[in-house]
């Protein structure tokens, strides 16, 4: 079933095009402060407490945003095509395989403390909401028609509603699509390590600082 409305147009080849390639066009965006960061000097001044509550939180932000990669994973891989998935992480958000992505990224602005990583993780956060989630929806649309608008109208785009949550107590499970999200794990899996490597060539004696900006 699909619905005709005028502000619901189907993707443009152009679009297509960008959602295609909207993970290299990301690490575009994120690569280039990564570099920043890795060359900038650690920031002088970090009191005990301070170094606490940043880490936790990013290990906090680490964790969920695994969390919602795998948990999104088993719900969506089975389905995916077939029907609108509104259940389990579904149920929190539009989108949490985004979500749990940028948490991802939100933990390494935090291990690493660099405003310029902060901001990278801005712009990729406008990449995604304000140009790969509307072209995904709008092709979503015209597969689905009403049961996605109407699933759309009723539960928020990225950020969760914990009060909507609702589940089912069995699932269908796609092995193939837990073993594509396994191998894309073992790419972002590593990043509190990454920033641990990044943090001790920061503060190394012989490390080069060749830019003096956080």
């Amino acid at each position: 079933m699909t619905v005709n409305r005028p502000n619901e147009l189907k993707p443009t080849v152009a679009g297509r095009r960008r959602f295609r390639w909207r993970g290299l066009a990301a690490a575009v965006l994120w690569a280039p402060a990564l570099v920043v960061s890795l060359f900038s000097p650690r920031p002088a001044m970090e009191s005990f407490w301070f170094t606490m509550t940043a880490d936790s939180l990013a290990w906090a932000l680490f964790v969920t945003g695994a969390a919602f990669r795998f948990w999104a994973t088993l719900y969506i891989g089975g389905r995916k095509d077939k029907t609108v998935a509104f259940e389990g992480p579904y149920s929190l958000c539009r989108h949490p395989l985004y979500f749990g992505s940028l948490l991802l990224m939100g933990s390494m602005v935090l291990f690493l403390r660099s405003l310029v990583l902060a901001l990278a993780w801005g712009i990729v956060y406008l990449f995604y909401t304000l140009g790969t989630i509307p072209i995904e929806e709008q092709a979503l649309l015209t597969r689905f028609g009403d049961a996605y608008l109407e699933y759309r109208e009723r539960v928020p785009r990225l950020w969760p509603s914990l009060r909507r949550f609702h589940t089912r107590q069995r699932i269908e499970l796609d092995v193939h699509a837990l073993r594509l999200e396994c191998a894309r794990a073992s790419r972002w899996i590593w990043l509190p390590l990454y920033a641990e490597v990044i943090t001790r060539l920061q503060r190394a004696a012989w490390w080069p600082h060749w830019f003096q900006v956080w």
